[in-house]
């Protein structure tokens, strides 16, 4: 009986540091991006069988993303949508979920509620990182990867609690960018023929 309780302890004790481990190397990317200053990262995105490419600029919360024929731009209160297809342009005051959707910054960080972390078996130049979702989450199950050598993220696996799954693998990275506030909000000389929907 002493022994099988040692051993259920000794069990606990290895899951709890490995959750551990895992929280530290997704806690040790998130401050290495944030460390990075403004960046650029080029993507690749596949959803249900389509594939984009296509990048985010960041400046703090900051972002604009551009992939499949939509851009969106987010100056931190106010986003901006434009879909290529439909010549529109919709404007919203997004909430923090909706932000942390799109910004990797929120995105490394919301683990933190809602998800049990684990290793996964990971290769030789990359962590693997396993989440699991907590009743009410958004997604049953995110696969990270990290490059051991510079902590960034290189791909992100979602799967929605509908079953969509989402793969955005991360191709380039440039940091330390030089951006101008207008970087971040839709300017309307650029794109004349769109129609501005505000749903604000």
């Amino acid at each position: 009986m002493k022994r099988n309780v040692l051993v259920w302890i000794l069990l606990m004790m290895a899951v709890i540091v490995e959750a551990q481990t895992a929280t530290q190397l997704l806690d040790k990317s998130a401050a290495t991006l944030r460390a990075a200053g403004n960046v650029k990262i080029g993507f690749t995105m596949e959803v249900e069988g389509g594939t984009s490419t296509g990048y985010i600029k960041l400046q703090r919360q900051k972002f604009v993303v551009n992939v499949g024929g939509s851009i969106t731009w987010f100056d931190g209160k106010t986003m901006w949508t434009y879909v290529k297809a439909n010549e529109e342009v919709n404007v919203t005051t997004p909430s923090a979920d909706a932000v942390a959707k799109m910004n990797p910054y929120a995105f490394l960080s919301f683990y933190k509620n809602g998800y049990t972390v684990k290793m996964g078996k990971g290769t030789a130049k990359e962590h693997e990182v396993l989440l699991t979702g907590k009743s009410g989450s958004p997604y049953t199950n995110v696969v990270v990867r990290i490059n051991k050598s510079t902590q960034y993220p290189t791909l992100i696996k979602m799967t929605s609690s509908k079953g969509a799954v989402t793969t955005i693998r991360c191709n380039s990275f440039l940091k330390n960018q030089k951006y101008k506030d207008t970087t971040f909000r839709f300017n309307k000389k650029n794109y004349p023929d769109a129609e501005i929907v505000d749903l604000r």
